[in-house]
């Protein structure tokens, strides 16, 4: 099976590591290439494995260059399936499918407004939200597979030495960061916030955290390779996004976090029980909750990340898109749109 893997994006988040580690496992089974925008950064992190096609046109959304570019790679690659992550993506693709009548899937990475998934035969979520958010044309399928992590032990770290809060994500407004070091500002002990992530909001978080006073307590750690150590250090990470999908980071820490609070967004409320859950105005409360009672926190939340673990290993993850495109490919006389 030649697959074409492609997300119309030039950073790297959550939905590109997806992207990425889906396109690296599928690719030691099927014939599998990944379709990119000229300098995407996440070039550099796919297995030898891989092919990777370069589109060079500059990728506006409008760009009937980049669509006449993106047509005729199709055209060229003849893939058996093509399976687009996101908006951009899937749009794109979708008008040049009108003329090739590729088999075609795409995934919904969130539960904003995403009119192309409703014009799509195939669609898959990454959370009960997500799939709620798309209004199916008859006929067509939406099943729900989660993001899964690969079940990596880089081994046991030792603490840091104050009590440490981690949070991960793009430096974007959706994330809530500015939300979370006005909450963290009010916490009555000593602490340690470290942001992980780069993002347009780099510069307004630096002013926000020296405005408040923060500079000694309050860190941007720019990007960082090495998340689960991270996690591993910390005593809690924090989701404070205003919405997500299915958050990486809450997967990620059911593997390597002792505790993890997140915001009511996306597959949080799936997966995690309302104890582990606080709407941004009450982050504060709770994390001084987690800090006093810590011990009996950190034990109920590993007894919920032993229980889901199994749910979002990688290898279950792709199984459940090897079976979908099994599915997708048997529909003979179908149309790819």
């Amino acid at each position: 099976m030649r697959i074409v893997q492609f997300m119309a994006s030039e950073g790297y988040g959550g939905a590109e590591k997806v992207f990425i580690e889906l396109s690296n496992a599928l690719a030691a089974e099927y014939e599998v290439i990944a379709l990119l925008l000229r300098n995407a950064i996440i070039s550099g992190r796919f297995s030898p494995q891989v092919r990777q096609v370069v589109l060079h046109s500059n990728p506006t959304s409008n760009n009937p260059l980049l669509h006449l570019e993106l047509y005729s790679r199709l055209k060229e690659l003849a893939p058996d399936l093509i399976h687009t992550h996101a908006a951009k993506g899937t749009t794109l693709v979708a008008r040049v499918n009108r003329l090739l009548g590729l088999p075609h899937l795409g995934t919904k990475h969130n539960d904003r407004r995403g009119r192309i998934f409703n014009h799509l035969r195939w669609v898959s979520a990454v959370s009960e939200k997500s799939a709620r958010s798309v209004v199916a044309a008859r006929g067509a399928e939406v099943r729900v597979i989660h993001n899964g992590v690969a079940a990596e032990d880089p081994g046991p770290e030792e603490k840091d030495k104050a009590f440490t809060i981690v949070a991960v994500g793009r430096l974007d407004a959706i994330k809530g960061f500015d939300i979370l070091i006005d909450q963290v500002a009010a916490l009555p002990f000593d602490f340690r916030l470290k942001i992980i992530g780069e993002g347009p909001e780099k510069a307004r978080l630096e002013q926000q955290i020296r405005n408040r006073k923060l500079s000694e307590k309050v860190v941007l750690e720019g990007f960082r390779d090495d998340i689960p150590r991270l996690m591993r250090r910390a005593h809690l990470v924090v989701i404070s996004s205003h919405q997500e999908g299915g958050p990486k980071v809450m997967i990620e820490s059911l593997f390597h976090a002792d505790m993890l609070i997140a915001t009511p967004v996306g597959a949080v409320p799936e997966v995690l029980p309302d104890r582990f859950q606080a709407r941004q105005e009450e982050l504060a409360a709770k994390i001084s909750q987690v800090y006093f009672e810590y011990d009996r926190y950190r034990e109920d939340f590993a007894a919920v990340a032993a229980k889901r673990r199994p749910d979002f290993s990688l290898p279950e993850i792709v199984e459940k898109y090897r079976d979908f495109y099994r599915h997708i490919l048997g529909q003979k006389g179908q149309s790819g749109g």
